[in-house]
């Protein structure tokens, strides 16, 4: 490389890219080595369905969820790309957070400039990848992400140029964010006040470009629900995502905030408390003149919207928090651009130019040498054990390769228990499309039928193996005292005479903390000294 090319390289937009490229390289390496890592139910259940639509069988028609189809038809094509294995899922959450990492720059530079871009798409790629946000997990959350922050880029985009290109690409984008999460209205929601807001000022190109974009984001959900109904699954999409979506969202109390918000977002907040102190600052920018009082505004417009959209049901999941971080990770930006700004002008001796710079490497190292451990040096199972606990991802992988070895692919296995990772591991189909056991031990009004479905279904399509999972957490998720115990013994009242009867045990698995997994399979079961019930029990048909 000859002199001149080295100094473009190293100066105006060769540095910016140099180092967005390095933002991108450290995503890319951190989550390329974790690409082992076993996947969790939330993962199994969008492969499982992106499997099936490979095979080309629709949404809802052999599993059943709450979750509009949206993030079931992006593992298709992930998968499409990058196979059908957990490494394939993990490969494609790569190619989705690098391009909201991109994204993220893009908003910061055209609110900002490309300083302000940067410093946020380097935060935000930190901040999707914290362990307690299960960022590290392929979750609808980052699609929802993805999508808000192409959405929101077109919002920007739109303020600069008369093409309806712009609005009609930000209502697509928001549409599909709904479709991969029904929280993602508040984004909609967002949007949608921020471009009346601006049609204030812009008079009809305004109001113009906000029909465009209703029309839009509308679009993707009508074309879903069109196709849904022809492909003969309205009636099941309807009850699923529609009524019990209604029940389940009705469950906790408001007394339970303080206690399901504290329990998820405590751990969150120990992983990064720097970021979050540096975003609540950056609100205060709105109230301050200058070019930076747009940025803030924006970002906590994105803040707000998303923290909006972890509240319903008050469930607070550990990933729901991924919808925030592009507006923490803009506030962060907006924050120390506007402190350099202001240094920049005051600034009696230039020493003081570069607090700002070491404000940024605090918030980031204080996430680094927090997370350090987790990204770098543990095991993709020992991340899942330290994440999930007694959850058995880990071992998913062994009992469906047993499960494949000794079944053939039209026969059908079922699993008692909240494990749909198992299916698409197996690439068998459940025997049921209860592919959570969830829905049947809350205290909703449909519990009772489904379980009662539910055993119909085993009954009927008499499954080739039955895996029974003998961890709380993969039977109850919505813990409400009293009730839970007697809605899981319901189901044991059921099962173990239904066993006795067409089933016999021939595989054990135990998980112990601190050690390995121990599988014990056939006759191998005869060398098992552990007298207590089993962590799971595989079952064949008699």
């Amino acid at each position: 490389m000859n002199r001149l090319d080295f100094g473009k390289l190293f100066s105006g937009r060769g540095l910016t890219c140099l180092i967005l490229l390095l933002i991108l390289v450290f995503n890319f390496s951190l989550r390329w080595r974790l690409r082992d890592l076993p996947l969790e139910r939330d993962e199994g259940e969008y492969a499982y369905a992106g499997q099936l639509i490979l095979q080309g069988i629709p949404p809802y028609q052999l599993a059943w969820n709450m979750k509009f189809p949206g993030v079931y038809f992006a593992y298709a094509g992930l998968m499409s790309l990058f196979g059908q294995t957990p490494q394939g899922v993990h490969c494609g959450l790569i190619l989705v957070t690098s391009l909201s990492i991109m994204l993220i720059f893009l908003i910061g530079c055209e609110l900002m400039d490309a300083i302000g871009g940067l410093v946020a798409a380097a935060l935000f790629a930190a901040l999707s990848a914290m362990p307690y946000t299960y960022g590290l997990a392929g979750h609808a959350t980052h699609f929802v992400v993805l999508c808000a922050c192409l959405g929101a880029y077109a919002l920007l985009r739109m303020e600069k140029s008369r093409s309806l290109i712009w609005p009609v690409v930000s209502g697509l984008a928001f549409g599909t964010a709904i479709l991969m999460k029904q929280h993602a209205v508040f984004f909609v929601a967002a949007a949608g006040g921020w471009l009346l807001w601006r049609s204030r000022i812009e008079n009809s190109r305004g109001y113009r470009h906000a029909a465009v974009f209703i029309v839009a984001t509308a679009l993707p959900l009508l074309i879903t629900f069109i196709e849904l109904a022809c492909a003969g699954v309205w009636a099941r999409f309807n009850q699923w995502t529609i009524q019990y979506a209604r029940d389940y969202v009705s469950i906790f109390p408001i007394s339970a905030v303080p206690y399901q918000f504290a329990s998820s977002f405590n751990p969150i907040l120990d992983d990064g408390t720097w970021v979050w102190a540096f975003a609540l600052a950056g609100i205060g920018v709105v109230f301050l003149p200058g070019p930076c009082r747009r940025a803030a505004l924006f970002g906590t417009v994105l803040l707000l919207a998303g923290a909006a959209a972890t509240v319903p049901g008050f469930y607070f999941r550990g990933h729901y928090f991924l919808m925030v971080m592009p507006g923490i990770a803009l506030l962060n930006a907006a924050l120390l651009r506007a402190m350099a700004g202001f240094i920049r002008e005051r600034a009696p001796t230039p020493i003081l130019r570069v607090v700002t710079v070491c404000l940024f490497l605090v918030a980031g190292g204080d996430l680094a040498v927090r997370n350090a451990e987790l990204w770098f040096e543990y095991s993709p199972a020992q991340i899942s054990h330290i994440l999930y606990g007694y959850n058995p991802f880990a071992e998913s992988a062994e009992i469906a390769r047993y499960l494949a070895a000794h079944t053939q692919p039209a026969e059908t296995i079922a699993v008692l228990g909240s494990e749909p990772q198992i299916f698409f591991l197996a690439h068998r189909h459940s025997a049921s499309g209860y592919i959570y056991l969830y829905p049947l031990t809350e205290p909703q009004p449909m519990a009772a039928a489904m379980r009662s479905d539910f055993f119909h279904e085993i009954e009927t399509n008499r499954p080739a193996y039955v895996i029974y999972v003998n961890t709380l957490t993969s039977w109850v998720s919505t813990v409400v005292p009293g009730q839970a115990g007697k809605l899981i013994d319901s189901i044991n009242d059921w099962w173990q005479p239904y066993a006795r009867q067409n089933y016999q045990l021939v595989g054990q698995v135990d998980i112990a903390e601190g050690q390995p997994s121990q599988f014990f399979w056939d006759e191998q079961m005869g060398s098992r000294t552990n007298t207590a019930d089993a962590t799971i029990s595989i079952f064949r048909r008699k």
